[in-house]
């Protein structure tokens, strides 16, 4: 698998990916667009292709030497085929070559199989933000990870 940069020419994909994976009642329908598209001016992003499609992506802000996973989506007929942790994996590797030693996210505590897959990858618990998240049957707190990296840049 290899990774690629993403730009505004994926963004419409990465829309429909991201209003999938965080549709009501487990979040607010997705980034659209234009959010995409802005991100990938200023942030990273990066996705994995199934066949000519875009089937996961992953937005990073980086600011010197630490970076936050903004979001991470797989496409729902590419999800439990290990694409998202190849991904992640994938992900850390650049992060690294840039040369950043830490790595931060946010993912709603109701989200079993993300917090598994995080976890499985080495991320630790730092916090909790009480009613973060706005669902449809109320509000769930935020769990913030974090992750050392080796930086080698």
């Amino acid at each position: 698998m290899t990774l690629r940069r993403l730009g505004a020419q994926d963004a419409r994909d990465m829309a429909t990916i991201h209003a999938q994976s965080f549709a009501p009642p487990h979040g607010s329908g997705g980034w659209d667009a234009l959010e995409m598209a802005t991100h990938c001016q200023k942030d990273l992003c990066f996705g994995l292709d199934s066949e000519d499609d875009l089937a996961a992506f992953i937005i990073l802000s980086v600011v010197m030497d630490q970076a936050e996973i903004l979001t991470i989506a797989t496409a729902p007929s590419a999800r439990r085929t290990g694409l998202g942790r190849a991904l992640l994996d994938l992900a850390i590797s650049e992060l690294e070559a840039r040369g950043v030693t830490d790595l931060f996210l946010e993912v709603a505590e109701d989200n079993a199989p993300a917090i598994a897959l995080y976890r499985s990858t080495g991320f630790i618990p730092m916090g909790r933000r009480p009613g973060y998240y706005r669902r449809a049957g109320g509000r769930v707190a935020a769990l913030t990870l974090s992750r050392k990296l080796t930086g080698s840049g």
